[in-house]
């Protein structure tokens, strides 16, 4: 049996408890909640598993997951920058709002656990949260948070309430998000050595599944695709500042002026000197 995680013991006037995660190599083994959990990736991924799915499910910064409570979950984030939001919700609330008109089709769904399609309505919440969090007095924040935390609450119901009537392609749609963080960490780790082992590991992928499914949703290789992006952020720096072609090359990764002239010939054409606007 997994272990218990209390969220709302001694809290029983609470609906809502919002908690933020900003880690490196985030994981949590097997455990449970005495409530709901909404999931809800900042920054980076999450891999979730649960008893109902236990192979692990990609949750990208562009979907959420529900996890009821009493279930049996982990997760884990690949090691680097990481940020996601929990919000946990008091399971006698969603069977309250059950009861209402409206709410009846996400009370039913709310029982198992699934990864769902975001909205922008939901990135605008989660973005008024860490504004107010940031400009307001912590106790001001205090007394914003349940306003907010109800509307956050209510774009993910409806959200539930409303997907699930038009059946998805459930994992090509989750392989293509996956797909995308694994473009968005190539373009925010160019200094690091991205090999496809190394980014395999990040993402708990095996060297053959990644390269198959990478070269099947973009149309390039992983390596064409990190060769280009440092190539096209590299001429994006010499155009617009005064760094030197060495400071340049290994700000995208490069140990060496030559090779990333070579990689300008095979991806823009010219040679970096080119890209230089005369001051």
């Amino acid at each position: 049996m997994a272990p218990l995680s209390p969220k709302f013991s001694g809290r029983s006037s609470e609906r809502f408890r919002f908690e933020i995660s900003e880690s490196s190599g985030y994981a949590q083994d097997w455990h449970a909640h005495d409530c709901h959990m909404l999931l809800l990736p900042r920054q980076g991924g999450l891999f979730l598993s649960t008893e109902n799915t236990p192979q692990a499910r990609h949750v990208s910064r562009q979907s959420f997951s529900l996890v009821p409570a009493d279930s049996a979950h982990s997760t884990r984030a690949a090691p680097g920058r990481e940020k996601h939001v929990a919000l946990y919700v008091d399971s006698e609330h969603i069977e309250r709002q059950g009861r209402l008109e409206g709410y009846r089709t996400f009370a039913q769904r709310a029982h198992r656990a699934e990864v769902w399609q975001g909205s922008d309505a939901l990135d605008s919440i989660l973005l008024l949260h860490d504004q107010l969090r940031q400009v307001t007095s912590p106790d001001a924040f205090q007394r914003q948070l349940p306003h907010l935390n109800q509307l956050l609450f209510e774009e993910c119901a409806r959200l539930i309430a409303t997907q699930q009537s038009q059946p998805q392609p459930a994992e090509r749609l989750q392989h293509a998000l996956l797909v995308r963080d694994i473009q968005r960490y190539v373009q925010e780790n160019l200094q690091d050595d991205l090999t496809v082992d190394l980014i395999g590991y990040q993402f708990h992928l095996s060297r053959r599944h990644l390269t198959r499914l990478f070269k099947a949703f973009t149309g390039e290789t992983l390596l064409d695709f990190t060769n280009r992006t440092r190539v096209e952020t590299a001429a994006r720096l010499i155009s617009t500042t005064s760094l030197s072609i060495l400071d340049i090359s290994l700000a995208v990764g490069i140990d060496s002026p030559s090779y990333l002239a070579r990689l300008f010939k095979r991806y823009l054409g010219v040679v970096p000197s080119q890209m230089r606007k005369p001051r």
